[in-house]
């Protein structure tokens, strides 16, 4: 190696102990205690060889035999850190701030005032510096965000953590309000006129913007019309504008637990872009054709106008589908108004023959979308659905409701006309060598699918020859039917490759799709605008007009990293919305005790999942009965006691009380019942 300068990126683990990650190199470089310096977690680092440390065996040693050799940082070449969020605490009179993030475990001293924060409220905090021979980092208090564990705390935490605001400057507020209310007579003259085809939309109980609408219209062969109608945003949002610049750089809506943090102000995100009840509402159309029997015999892209006859939640949707009797759909408790944006009108306030028609479009839409979705499995599309978790949370932020949605009909229903739709629109604009972003899955490596086969023998999942699809949905049947069938999906999801943005149309793996981009949600998403401007100059005969400042490509790149940001920021939404919910139990009596999945073991306990929740947590060993002499066994896959009897493995259900919260962490901690 000689004195070549050895770079690498330092990650500190939980328990304080420096590895330095080496591009090229097969293992991390362990530091010793105290050889990282003044380095942080995540920054750049050039090495420093370190003497041999000489030991009496040392004399032992053959000649020749070569020692492994020791580093320590020399010089640090990037600092990672800038705005951190953190607690301040008090230390011996004098305040610091203690970092939320635990690999950031050295407290900081504050330059300059602390902006009236109290003990314990949570901030953001700017690094200032760290150089030797101060024994701890110096940071500036850029904003106090309240008490620490609060609600409203910890969701502007997360604004501030992944750069998100839910407010827009005024020069866009101002272009959002010159948006019309009313479409103008002329436009609706210009556009296929779709208001007295019966349509509806199927949205969350909590949707407060709505991007699709499916219409239904029979033919005077016998054959049906489906049209899936998609909010005309590129009519009121033009290229380069202001609304389109802030639009562009957001990338996207974020949703977090009880607050949506919109790509577009909300005038237009949940007003007069918004697909609501009983409103006109321009937009792009994709009208498909189909035989009595499902087939798909025609498809055309149009501008239409339309009035959505109903707003349905997918709990309403399903009543139907499931052949529940009118009347008892009717008396169905309807959605609490306070959690959706525009809940439209009760059931019980519609008319029976309204009921009927509902029942009709809803019960032909799913006969049409249940052969799609058998025609796109047999193509070899792969079913990566999976339980979700939907948090409602009071009007304070506390946790209210937690609901468990199943990828049910109702939800099948409307994805597959959306997935039709946008495939569609991707192969017209492929076709006609349209400029566009298409969405890519790209497939995934041989040895991560290899390294999984492994993986789940251990879980007594065979599998085949992983690069036949075939073998895939085998395999994805095995796991949805396995008791820790959540813990599977999420580790092979991990083993494929992340969905971005590009330019070309590079295929989509998880649909098994050649042609694929996101068109039918342009209120949330920048792509989906993207796609209907071209889809706009083709219809309307015009060449691209005006000249995106951003490449494709680079536009592309970036709003995969916006998508991969909002993700990030939801995922720890739910978290902390969830550490709420169990915080509560912490001290009750009785104990409220929770049915939990062993999903993971290891020498200082075991992993669980609550099925309920979907929440993770962790029972540490040294919460087991000491008396009973709890181990690991030695195939790792559970954890023993001295008589056999006492054994704890993968998969078992145990009941758990909760123990702690480490709100730092966003860790839960618990112990058996």
């Amino acid at each position: 190696m000689g004195k070549a300068k050895v770079h690498g990126t330092l990650f500190f683990g939980r328990q304080g102990r420096a590895k330095v990650v080496v591009e090229g190199w097969t293992e991390p470089v362990s530091l010793a205690r105290g050889a990282s310096g003044t380095a942080m977690h995540g920054d750049t680092v050039e090495l420093r060889t370190l003497a041999p440390k000489k030991k009496k065996s040392d004399r032992r040693k053959k000649k020749g035999s070569q020692q492994k050799l020791r580093y320590e940082v020399g010089k640090i070449v990037k600092r990672a850190t800038d705005e951190f969020l953190g607690y301040l605490k008090q230390d011996l009179g004098r305040t610091l701030v203690e970092a939320e993030n635990s690999r950031l475990f050295v407290p900081f001293k504050i330059l300059g005032d602390e902006r009236g924060g109290q003990p314990d409220d949570k901030v953001v905090a700017q690094f200032v510096r760290w150089d030797p021979p101060a024994r701890i980092p110096m940071c500036k208090i850029i904003r106090v965000l309240g008490p620490g564990g609060h609600p409203q705390t910890d969701h502007l935490g997360i604004l501030a953590k992944y750069g998100l605001s839910p407010n827009f400057s005024q020069k866009v507020e101002m272009e959002s309000a010159d948006c019309p209310e009313v479409i103008d007579p002329d436009e609706i003259k210009r556009r296929k006129d779709y208001r007295k085809i019966f349509t509806i939309t199927i949205d969350p109980l909590d949707a407060r913007d709505f991007d699709d609408a499916l219409s239904l219209k029979e033919l005077e062969n016998g054959d049906w019309e489906v049209g899936v109608h998609i909010a005309d945003v590129s009519h009121y949002v033009p290229l380069n504008g202001a609304l389109d610049r802030e639009a562009r750089k957001r990338g996207n809506s974020t949703y977090l637990v009880g607050e949506v943090v919109p790509m577009l102000p909300h005038r237009l995100s949940s007003g007069v872009c918004s697909l609501v009840e009983n409103e006109d509402r321009l937009v792009k159309s994709v009208l498909f054709r189909f035989k009595e029997d499902g087939r798909l015999i025609g498809t055309k892209l149009a501008e239409c106008v339309i009035r959505s006859n109903k707003r349905l939640t997918y709990e309403q949707a399903i009543l139907f589908l499931r052949g529940n009797s009118l009347e008892s759909i009717r008396e169905a408790s309807p959605p609490p108004s306070r959690y959706s944006g525009n809940p439209g009108k009760n059931l019980h306030e519609i008319t029976l023959d309204e009921l009927k028609r509902i029942n009709q479009v809803v019960q032909r839409f799913w006969s049409i979308a249940s052969k799609l979705r058998a025609a796109r499995m047999k193509a070899g599309s792969l079913d990566l659905e999976s339980p979700e978790v939907k948090i409602l949370v009071d009007e304070k932020g506390e946790p209210e409701k937690i609901l468990q949605t199943e990828n049910d009909e109702s939800h099948q229903l409307i994805e597959e006309f959306m997935l039709l739709a946008n495939e569609t629109v991707a192969k017209e604009i492929r076709r006609k060598r349209i400029p566009g972003i298409y969405r890519v899955h790209p497939d995934p490596d041989p040895e991560n699918l290899d390294e999984l086969r492994t993986f789940l023998l251990v879980f007594g999942i065979t599998c085949g020859e992983l690069t036949v699809r075939k073998e895939v949905n085998k395999m994805l049947k095995a796991i949805n039917n396995h008791s820790l069938g959540q813990v599977l999906r999420i580790k092979f999801l991990r083993s494929m490759k992340q969905a971005c943005y590009r330019n070309s149309p590079d295929g989509h793996y998880g649909l098994a799709k050649n042609d694929y981009l996101h068109f039918t949600s342009p209120i949330r998403r920048y792509a989906d605008l993207t796609a209907h401007r071209a889809v706009e100059n083709w219809l309307r005969g015009k060449q691209k007009s005006g000249k995106n400042p951003d490449s494709l490509e680079g536009l592309a790149k970036h709003i995969s990293r916006t998508e991969r940001n909002s993700v990030d920021a939801e995922r720890e939404s739910v978290k902390d919305k969830l550490l709420l919910y169990y915080k509560r139990g912490i001290g009750k009596n009785p104990p409220i005790v929770h049915q939990a999945i062993i999903t993971e073991i290891t020498r200082r306990g075991f992993f669980i999942e609550m099925p309920e929740t979907l929440a993770r947590g962790f029972v540490p060993i040294r919460t087991l009965p000491k008396e009973l002499g709890y181990r690991l066994a030695s195939n790792g896959a559970s954890l023993v006691g001295r008589s056999p009897k006492n054994r704890l493995k993968l998969g078992q259900q145990v009941e758990v009380i909760i123990d702690k919260v480490f709100i730092s962490d966003k860790q839960l901690d618990f112990r058996l019942a």
